[in-house]
């Protein structure tokens, strides 16, 4: 069994690569909506022509791709990370860290799993 202080530094550290994988999440987020105005720009000029805006609607599919999977891995850590802390359960001594990584797990779930908009079926919604 690991100590107490072993357990509260994996929290930090899964906290931490949660809150990494959701800022990747909002990136690829920000970086769609920038390309979806490229696009209506290109659409818009009469000089570019339909390779153009051709070539811009691919890196757009790209994005979208890259939304999909940020969300998918983002799922399965959150499986991942519920299932440490029902193992870990017996050592949550209601500290901090704990509370912050329960408060980030339910804030998540209602997010990705409840409320998730890009779950068309396609995204894994259980381990």
């Amino acid at each position: 069994m690991s100590s107490t202080t072993d357990i509260k530094k994996a929290l930090k550290i899964k906290m931490d690569s949660l809150k990494r994988l959701e800022n990747d999440y909002n990136h690829y987020r920000k970086e769609e909506i920038q390309q979806m105005e490229v696009i209506q720009r290109f659409k818009a000029d009469k000089e570019k022509d339909i390779y153009d805006v051709k070539k811009q609607e691919e890196i757009l599919d790209e994005n979208k791709r890259m939304i999909i999977d940020s969300v998918t891995r983002i799922i399965s850590y959150i499986f991942s990370f519920m299932e440490y802390l029902d193992d870990n359960g017996d050592s949550n001594d209601g500290s901090e860290i704990w509370n912050d990584a329960i408060g980030l797990i339910e804030r998540l779930s209602d997010t990705f799993i409840t409320n998730n908009p890009h779950n068309d079926g396609s995204i894994i919604t259980s381990p």
